[in-house]
């Protein structure tokens, strides 16, 4: 990386840095850190939520899929897109009008169960420490291509988003959002386009693909199912499943201004991202045929970048995809932060804390670097960032899904259904994970779910009914 570079990727870590300064102005207690306040409004909140999937999974990790394996890399990036579709429809008016801080905040209502809130941050923390993880490794492929040691960069990625983080909270994040997404909109189609005619259009990169060992033909390299439909279904149905349960999500929407703005930012979010879904897969494509098998996956979409625009122009945009796998980690810490602080701590462990405002604050910033610290970890043990994201998926959605999304809509479940429910199903999702159940062919998630799902309905109707529920929880 030269001197020229180094300005400009300094320079742009330096305007982010000083927003999340000029946002610690709007933070003076916990609902500001974790919520900027609950006064989102449509454009900043469609932002916010569109920033937590459009990180080191979406570009990176779609890229990284176009490049192994074709137009079929486009599954996750579709999944991502329908899942705010799903969370628009299924639950966002329902959970904003609660103006809770987390999922868990709504088990425990929905359920009167503590237990039931335990079991929910603490699968939720783990999940998001797993993904956090993916977009710290996610950093390394941008920062790598640069000229930066792997390791370094991973260290250099997890530092600038702890500092961010714990400095700004949700407001920061918020506020740099807008920029980050404008110059990635622009930028990442912009490279695609401009590496597939570099590869001589869409008949240069078939050719070029066609000389590779790459396992499947041209054809299949071309085709949306071509790596199999077992591949898109087990990219797609733990995305939408994750969204319609994951904190980092709910907290962008109780962090809207009211219930029909978390509506139609998500509805909004979903239709952006399904009009951008091509654009990282088409620059995987590319560059597989251009640089065929020089490079890792990992570098598909930063390599191209770099490549095929003018060096700063190139720059900026490798900076931006950075900046915006940070904010997806940063999204994720706070979000992490929320389960430590409010769900375990103030709830469980110390329900007078909450009255100090200071305190919590203070606490809430000291366990983003704790967490923040943990990811750095992940990102040095687990390689395949899709793989990651979709392991981390399944461990929360498999158990917690049925409770939450069944919870809005059947007033029979009841906590011993949703304890059975959660144990069954994450027990059976790291079961098949880790080889040691085949379930035929049905995705992991699907099957784990639906083991929750048997035992959730089951352990409710063999029970108690609850108590009388507020309506507004179901």
């Amino acid at each position: 990386m030269n001197i020229f570079q180094l300005s400009i990727i300094g320079g742009y870590f330096l305007i982010l840095f000083g927003v999340g300064i000029y946002a610690t102005r709007f933070i003076d207690d916990t609902t500001d850190f974790l919520l900027a306040g609950r006064r989102l409004g449509i454009v900043l909140a469609t932002g916010a939520l569109t920033a937590t999937h459009f990180g080191g999974g979406f570009v990176m990790g779609t890229g990284e899929w176009g490049f192994d394996h074709g137009l079929t890399g486009i599954a996750y990036a579709v999944g991502v897109a329908l899942s705010f579709l799903f969370l628009a429809f299924v639950s966002a008016r329902k959970m904003r009008r609660l103006s809770m801080f987390t999922v868990p905040d709504y088990l425990e209502k929905r359920y009167q169960s503590k237990v039931v809130r335990a079991l929910g941050a603490v699968l939720s923390l783990v999940a998001i420490i797993g993904i956090i993880g993916s977009q710290v490794w996610a950093s390394q492929g941008a920062l790598g291509i640069l000229g930066i040691d792997e390791t370094y960069a991973a260290i250099i990625a997890t530092l600038l988003f702890i500092v961010y983080t714990a400095a700004s909270g949700l407001w920061g994040v918020t506020l740099t959002d807008a920029l980050q997404l404008v110059i990635i909109f622009i930028g990442v189609p912009a490279a695609g386009i401009a590496g597939i005619m570099e590869a001589g259009g869409f008949s240069g990169v078939r050719e070029g693909v066609a000389a590779l060992e790459l396992g499947m033909t041209a054809d299949a390299y071309f085709h949306p199912l071509g790596a199999g439909a077992a591949m898109v279904l087990a990219a797609i149905v733990p995305t939408i499943m994750y969204t319609l349960i994951g904190q980092d999500f709910y907290q962008r929407l109780f962090a809207a201004k009211d219930e029909n703005t978390s509506f139609w930012a998500a509805i909004l979010s979903g239709v952006i991202l399904s009009a951008f879904a091509i654009f990282p897969t088409l620059t995987g494509m590319a560059s597989r045929s251009i640089f065929g098998d020089e490079i890792a996956a990992a570098e598909a979409v930063p390599m191209l970048i770099t490549e095929v625009l003018p060096l700063g122009i190139g720059t900026l945009i490798v900076a931006a995809i950075i900046g915006a796998i940070m904010s997806t980690a940063d999204s994720l810490l706070v979000a992490g932060t929320s389960h430590i602080t409010h769900d375990i701590y103030a709830e469980l462990i110390n329900q007078d804390i909450e009255e100090n405002s200071k305190k919590m604050l203070f606490i809430s910033r000291l366990w983003t670097v704790i967490l923040g610290l943990l990811a750095l970890f992940m990102a040095l043990t687990f390689e395949a960032i899709i793989g990651l994201l979709l392991m981390s998926y399944t461990l929360y959605s498999a158990g917690v899904f049925i409770p939450v999304v069944l919870g809005l809509y059947w007033k029979r479940g009841n906590a011993t259904g949703a304890i059975l429910g959660i144990v069954a199903g994450s027990t059976a999702g790291v079961a098949g994970e880790l080889g040691w159940i085949d379930f035929g062919g049905v995705p992991v998630i699907v099957a784990g779910a639906l083991v929750s799902l048997v035992l959730y309905v089951v352990g409710s109707l063999l029970t108690e009914p609850p108590a009388e529920l507020p309506e507004e929880v179901v």
